[in-house]
Order: C-alpha cells, then sequence, then structure tokens
C-alpha cells in the first residue's frame, strides 16, 4: 500500500458521524473510541449528531429578550447544566445552571435545539433547550392607583373555612400580601372595582386586592372605629346565637339610647381595653361608637 493511499484513508469521509454521550453535568463529551453500544443508545436518545464542515458553518445567532421563563429539569442529582458563548457544544462554558427548582429567564424560542439564558453568575449565554422547561411568559403587572377605602364588605361565595387572598395588584399573579375570611367581619374597601377587582384592607392592616365575585358590598359607610375613637383592643361576640344580635347603647347602660348593634356576622370589632361598671365601649357595625355589655364580648387583641 502506498502512503498517498494510506494518507487518502485515514481522512475521515464526509458527513463522518461522530458518537456522543451525556454526562450528568447535563452537557456532551465526545468519546474517542466507536462503540456500537453507545451508538444505538445515543440514537435513541436524540444524541446521535452529524458533524457539519466548515464551510456550512453559520454566523452565531443573537441573543433573543429574556422574556420567558424556565426551570432547569432532566439532570441527575448534583449535576449542573453549561451555558456556552455560542449555541454549540464545542463553544466556551461561561457559566452554569442547577436544578434547584427556582425559575431562570431566557429566550421563548431556541436556535438550534439551544436557548438563549442568562447563567448563575449573571453572564448571558446559550444552555441546551433538552435540559429546559419552559414554565410561563414573564408578565408586568401595571398596578392601578388604589382607591378610597370608603366602602364596607363582607367575604361572599367562600366557604367558612376557606379565605380570600388579598394580592399587591388586581391580577391572579399578583404577590399575595394578606387574606380575608368570613369570620373576619366586615372590613373597608374602595366603593368600585377594577378589571374584577376590589381594593380592600386585608385582615392583617395591609391593603391589597381582592376578587369582586367574592365579596358582598354592605354599606357606603367605612369602618370608623379608627377615625371617630382611637381603640386599642379587639374583640368579638360570646354568649350569642349566630342569628342574634346585641344591642349597642350611648351610655353604659340599657335605659340609654340605642345607637347601633353587633351580630356574630361582623367578626371582630374596635373597643376599649378595660371594662368600667361591667360596659365595655365599642364600635357598632354601623360605625357609631357606644357601650355594650362587657358579658356578650370576647377580647381576641
Amino acid at each position: 500500500m502506498s502512503i498517498a493511499a494510506e494518507t487518502i484513508r485515514s481522512q475521515p469521509r464526509p458527513g463522518l458521524i461522530r458518537a456522543k454521550r451525556c454526562d450528568q453535568k447535563g452537557d456532551v463529551v465526545r468519546i474517542n473510541r466507536r462503540v456500537i453500544p453507545a451508538l444505538a443508545t445515543c440514537a435513541a436518545t436524540g444524541w446521535l449528531a452529524s458533524i457539519p464542515s466548515p464551510a456550512e458553518a453559520s454566523p452565531l445567532p443573537t441573543h433573543q429578550a429574556q422574556t420567558c421563563t424556565y426551570q432547569v429539569t432532566n439532570l441527575r442529582t448534583g449535576g449542573y447544566l453549561n451555558v456556552r458563548t455560542a449555541p454549540t457544544l464545542k463553544a466556551q462554558p461561561v457559566g452554569t445552571l442547577r436544578p434547584t427548582g427556582a425559575r431562570l429567564t431566557g429566550g421563548c424560542t431556541s436556535t438550534l435545539g439551544w436557548v438563549s439564558v442568562k447563567a448563575s453568575n449573571g453572564r448571558s449565554g446559550w444552555a441546551s433547550g433538552h435540559y429546559l422547561r419552559k414554565t410561563t411568559p414573564v408578565r408586568r403587572i401595571s398596578v392601578p392607583a388604589r382607591p378610597s377605602l370608603a366602602c364596607t364588605y363582607q367575604v361572599a361565595n367562600v366557604r367558612r373555612s376557606s379565605f380570600l387572598n388579598v394580592r399587591t395588584a388586581p391580577a391572579v399573579g399578583a404577590r399575595r400580601v394578606g387574606a380575608l375570611r368570613v369570620s373576619d367581619g366586615r372590613f373597608a374597601g374602595g366603593c368600585t372595582s377594577t378589571h374584577g377587582w376590589t381594593a380592600v384592607k386585608s385582615s392583617n392592616g395591609r391593603s391589597g386586592w381582592a376578587a369582586a365575585h367574592y365579596l358582598r358590598k354592605t354599606s357606603r359607610t367605612p369602618l370608623a372605629a379608627s377615625t371617630v375613637r382611637a381603640w386599642g383592643c379587639v374583640y368579638q361576640l360570646a354568649h350569642v346565637q349566630p342569628s342574634s344580635m346585641v344591642t349597642v347603647y350611648s351610655g353604659r347602660g340599657a335605659t340609654y339610647q340605642p345607637v347601633g348593634t353587633l351580630t356574630p356576622a361582623d367578626g371582630r370589632f374596635g373597643g376599649g381595653c378595660t371594662a368600667t361598671q361591667g360596659w365595655v365601649p365599642v364600635t357598632s357595625s354601623n360605625g357609631r361608637p357606644g357601650w355594650v355589655s362587657s358579658y356578650y364580648v370576647q377580647r381576641i387583641g
């Protein structure tokens, strides 16, 4: 055999298929020797690829806007995913991503099976789309100006054992800041709704937005406990049937003029922290201050 013939025989054939396998790091390494079982395995998992010649190479695509979210998946315990400078296995790694369960931002479409992402060290690059699972697009929620909480509401269409979320913006995807329950009774809220949401004050005192479908407006008079009188304690009714009510009088005794009532549906209400001659100063359900027998109230805060 001539030297020329040996040289030709030793050069790779055009379109030669090289075997590759997945390692635990979410990357692909090249096998230097041909192993037939490895070829069959990689072909079945989609990791058998044809290496193009330099003449077939195309310019590197630009990074996409980071408008979608992903989670790292399909990695073994302790593994990580390389982020490279270009959408190819030959490109240099610039960072990594680990399957921590946290969401990461990336481009909404893939390029040759690669997604434009930002590594955990903050550097932008490309990661194999096989190891990324798209979750949901990143949406910016506009928060309208919160109106004056001049009306009162009660929770409706909600089971007594459940609760209604109060969020930072009028959208289901907004962050939760509190909750409202049927047992909270009346609470302050805006008199109009915005896109099916109403500005309210949650039971923890923080203002936010709640779905209007689960609210029932009770009056246009706000809860005035904090404006009429600065009560220092919180009460709820005791020794009262659910269908009954307690009268609130203008003075310490049943001989004074009634100014309002309290019912178990009112939930919590403000009052003075000390009783005088068996009577406690409170705010009735209509917002007017008065006195109620200490027998019918239980201090909870």
